[in-house]
């Protein structure tokens, strides 16, 4: 009987040590997913060991997770999982790279040539690497060797490894090397194809790049760089041109990218090219593959973005695409749009810290336009704020009761600016449609012919503002929003400043969009003044006619994609300018067998150019040059300005450089084909140079071609 009394007594112990061992179990488990640095440990290693991640051993993988001393992105890892776009180099230092310089030297050198310039083996600071040219490439080289090469495999600590990948970074990308050993730090980002979100938003700071398709967030598209002046820029002379062997309708409107030694260069449908700044030479390229005629868009490609080693590129049918920056292998490929519904991209990405954000063209076949914010990891879409408002969002009401909304336009297709303080995307948006004729929209189209703030982190509108309400002209307001730190009557003030399309240069306050002041900058007559809260004051002889009205400007707009340049030291807005009229004729609204959506027609009069200074603070005329007569066209070239005092600029064929304080010719440079895209300036090897984008050739100058 007591041997039975005890049997319960056992089981109940057991049962309660069961009990404890699964509550230990089930804290674990909690614990592993409730703590990030355990978490994504516990995946690496399950996505490891069911052979997902290759090229990383263990031995590496927990090196790298536990010592970090490499930049190890396990986000990237976890998302793509491959190496070789989430394990980077450490920081470089002076330090580090005389430490990678001299174990080169001992133990690289007989083979590779003292500071890796070649030998019997290849001169790595030619940067062609076949066996991979990112970070986590170069490592694997110098640890596993080359089979069946004299290059051995080396046993060496990883910190010493890193020395090496960032000394043969630097030599790659023609730091110069005296500078570095001595301890000075180099100018630009030239120790890697690695800009970050600080060296984004400290772009001003460090002009040797150029890391953005308007230079800085601000889009001031202003360098501080001064080797080039008012007084030698005479001696600009033709260094190197690297010529498409490709031919594109429309010319190309590109913005070069230069970090280091690499240039990006881009082509539609979605082709980019890396050249090498010192020499023009072809570092790799890449051509997307379009398997269906693209439809509507038109055939343009503005640039890229960068941010880390990626580059981030939009197509003509609508695609964001990521391209490893070093070797141009395609890391993914998103769909952002129908093509087939008249959605593309023309322009280039904007890259913040964990976003990309890009705008879509197709406005005048009907589209619903978007800003959309994109993972730089793995393309996921993270936000999309439509600039035609839906049933039930604020704004709707501005089209009517009728379905005018669906085709309503609205298109983004320029690259906006950024405040990183007020975390802040400013974006001009399209025009409404159809084109010239608005009694199927009746009212004011939010936000159509507007500039939007949208909340970087959540999407949504802070404030917008409108240019033109219910625009009849095509008169998109895509333009560049210039960001600017200035006094505005008396007050210091944060402003953005936008020579619009429809002929007025705007002053906004950029932290609220409240109306300051509007100056006319060319010639118009569509509208007498503006109320007290900017709400423009339209004449009755402004808008399209069943018989057609002359009005200024024309459909082209007082300006246009043709980016604007702003000098803070002299507070001086240079803006490109287009002169002339259309005959505006209101017709029915119809969808062409091409696809555009029209309600009318604008039939195109004699035009003229030219590159106007104003005084920012009022929008009043400084000066103004005037390109030579040239048959009618609906480009011309944007602007840079300098700290040399020098404004770059072009027209038709023809590029100049004018002095920023008056305005006069110094040099100009005949490129034998039309310029529709605006110049950059940058350092190579520490010396100044000058590239513009002209027909289907890169030229770049430098002061007696050195």
């Amino acid at each position: 009987m007591e041997l039975l009394r005890g049997k319960p007594k056992e089981r109940m112990k057991k049962r309660r040590w069961l009990l404890l061992a699964v509550s230990f179990l089930t804290a674990a488990v909690i614990a592993t997913v409730a703590i990030p640095p355990v978490r994504w440990r516990i995946h690496l290693v399950a996505l490891k060991a069911t052979g997902q991640i290759q090229d990383l051993s263990w031995g590496e993988m927990v090196h790298s997770m536990v010592h970090r001393g490499s930049t190890f992105n396990a986000t990237y890892l976890l998302k793509t999982k491959d190496p070789y776009s989430a394990i980077f180099a450490p920081a470089p230092t002076p330090a580090s790279i005389r430490a990678g310089r001299e174990l080169f030297n001992q133990q690289c050198a007989p083979c590779h040539g003292e500071d890796a310039k070649g030998g019997f083996a290849p001169n790595l600071t030619k940067g062609n690497f076949s066996h991979g040219a990112t970070d986590w490439a170069l490592y694997r080289t110098i640890t596993d060797g080359i089979v069946g090469t004299p290059m051995q495999a080396r046993d060496l600590p990883a910190e010493r490894v890193w020395q090496l990948v960032s000394f043969i970074k630097d030599s790659r990308n023609a730091t110069t090397l005296n500078k570095g050993i001595n301890g000075a730090s180099s100018p630009g980002l030239s120790l890697g194809i690695d800009p970050t979100f600080e060296h984004l938003k400290a772009a001003a700071d460090n002009p040797a790049d150029w890391l953005t398709y308007s230079a800085t967030y601000s889009a001031q598209r202003h360098s501080r760089l001064s080797q080039i002046t008012r007084d030698n820029v005479a001696r600009l002379r033709l260094k190197w041109l690297y010529q498409f062997a490709q031919f594109t309708r429309g010319g190309t409107e590109c913005t070069p990218l230069v970090v280091g030694r690499y240039m990006f260069v881009t082509l539609p449908p979605g082709d980019v090219w890396a050249l090498d700044t010192r020499t023009g030479e072809k570092l790799w390229s890449y051509s997307y593959p379009v398997s269906t005629p693209v439809k509507n868009t038109p055939v343009h490609n503005r640039g890229v973005a960068i941010l880390g080693n990626t580059i981030y590129l939009g197509t003509l049918n609508a695609h964001l695409l990521a391209l490893d920056a070093a070797t141009g292998r395609l890391l993914w490929d998103v769909a952002v749009a129908d093509n087939q519904d008249g959605y593309g991209i023309t322009s280039a990405p904007l890259a913040l810290g964990d976003k990309i954000v890009v705008g879509v063209s197709g406005g005048d076949f009907g589209i619903r336009g978007f800003v959309d914010a994109y993972s730089p990891v793995d393309g996921k879409r993270l936000w999309r704020f439509y600039t035609v408002p839906g049933p039930g969002e604020p704004g709707h009401e501005t089209w009517g009761q009728g379905d005018s909304w669906k085709r309503g336009g609205g298109s983004t297709w320029l690259t906006g600016s950024y405040d990183s303080d007020l975390d802040l995307i400013y974006w001009g948006v399209g025009n409404p449609g159809p084109d010239y004729q608005g009694d199927v929209r009746p009212g004011i189209n939010l936000y159509t012919c507007s500039v939007i703030a949208i909340e970087a982190a959540t999407g949504h509108l802070r404030w917008h503002y409108q240019f033109s309400p219910h625009d009849e002209h095509d008169w998109d307001s895509t333009q560049i929003p210039v960001l600017a730190d200035a006094i505005f009557q008396g007050q210091p003030r944060k402003l953005m400043y936008f020579a619009n399309r429809n002929g007025f240069f705007y002053i906004l306050d950029r932290t609220n969009g409240k109306f300051l002041a509007a100056e006319a900058f060319a010639k118009q007559t569509w509208a007498s003044g503006f109320d007290s809260a900017g709400v423009p004051i339209q004449r009755p002889e402004g808008h399209p006619t069943v018989g057609g009205s002359i009005i200024y400007p024309n459909s082209q707009g007082a300006t246009n994609w043709w980016s604007p340049s702003y000098d803070a030291a002299s507070n001086t807005m240079y803006v490109p300018t287009m002169e002339g009229s259309d005959v505006y004729k209101k017709g029915p609204a119809v969808t062409m067998d091409y696809g555009n959506y029209l309600g009318g027609s604008a039939t195109f009069g004699p035009t003229w150019t030219a590159v106007r200074a104003l005084d920012a603070a009022t929008g009043r005329l400084r000066w103004e040059y005037r390109f030579p007569p040239r048959e009618p066209s609906i480009v011309m070239g944007g602007l840079l300005s300098t700290g040399g005092g020098v404004v770059f600029g072009g027209d038709d064929s023809l590029m100049v450089a004018l002095d920023a304080g008056q305005g006069k010719e110094l040099w100009h440079f005949n490129t034998g084909a039309g310029i529709a895209a605006a110049p950059i300036t940058y350092l190579v090897d520490g010396r100044q140079q000058v590239t513009l984008v002209s027909g289907m050739t890169v030229l770049t100058f430098s002061l007696d071609a050195k």
